[in-house]
């Protein structure tokens, strides 16, 4: 059996919102519905508003779409295997650059260590 809309928490009352309409929506018009749902009076509309903004934002079942909107995050594409192959050549590449730079600099190195040495002898 379900809980009651009052009976529920903010959060909950805003994933089943979201997940109703099936849409990313402005956080205000979100949080206006979640508050109708729950019913009851509001002393402090700012303060509540701002605690259930926050409490979507540390919920994980929550993704900022940006510009204020919110959506679920089951509707963002995950990052998956390919983002993680990815990632690794990336790194690779950046180490060979790094290694290929520092043989580039001990040759520099030498070179400008062996040359007055080399001057030296032929005077």
């Amino acid at each position: 059996m379900l809980n009651k809309p009052h009976q529920q928490s903010e959060t909950d009352l805003a994933y089943k919102i979201l997940q109703e309409t099936g849409r990313p929506i402005y956080f205000r018009d979100l949080i206006n519905q979640v508050l109708e749902a729950k019913g009851g009076p509001v002393h402090s509309p700012a303060h509540v508003i701002a605690e259930i903004h926050t409490l979507i934002n540390m919920d994980s079942r929550f993704n900022h779409m940006g510009k204020g909107m919110w959506g679920l995050t089951e509707w963002v594409p995950q990052r998956g295997a390919r983002y993680l192959e990815e990632a690794m050549i990336a790194a690779n590449d950046a180490k060979l650059r790094r290694e290929k730079l520092l043989e580039e600099i001990q040759q520099d190195f030498v070179a400008a260590t062996v040359e007055p040495e080399e001057a030296e002898d032929h005077s």
